[in-house]
């Protein structure tokens, strides 16, 4: 094999490889918008949560989990508001305090996406 042939090999190799991890990428069902936003702070506890995506969910693969310093706070199911929209009412009290919010989706193409959006709320006195 002729050094020019290795090059074109290699070249090849590495423009597949590239295209094929854009592919993968592309994927997953990523988190464009979320309420309570990420790192707010809130004068009053939310009513829900809320996570907008850039591609539509498998409602079977959804999870949505509120923690506070105090522990889980409860919430309603996991429901889709539209194909690319997935919600959970907040059923629990909500005290002043730093939360964290969990969430797991897949894309229709069956790939997991998970996070973790942070917010506090701090009641005015």
């Amino acid at each position: 094999m002729t050094v020019n042939t290795q090059r074109m090999g290699r070249a090849f190799l590495a423009i597949s490889m590239a295209a094929t991890l854009m592919t993968m990428v592309q994927a997953h069902a990523k988190l464009e918008k979320s309420e309570p936003a990420d790192k707010s702070t809130l004068a009053a506890p939310p009513a829900h949560v809320q996570l907008w995506f850039d591609d539509a969910l498998d409602v079977k693969a959804s999870k949505i989990a509120l923690k506070g310093t105090a522990g889980p706070v409860k919430l309603g199911p996991v429901h889709l508001m539209g194909d690319k929209t997935m919600m959970a009412d907040i059923t629990g009290a909500m005290a002043d305090g730093k939360y964290t919010i969990d969430w797991q989706t897949a894309g229709d193409d069956g790939h997991v996406s998970k996070g973790v959006i942070a917010f506090t709320v701090a009641r005015k006195k």
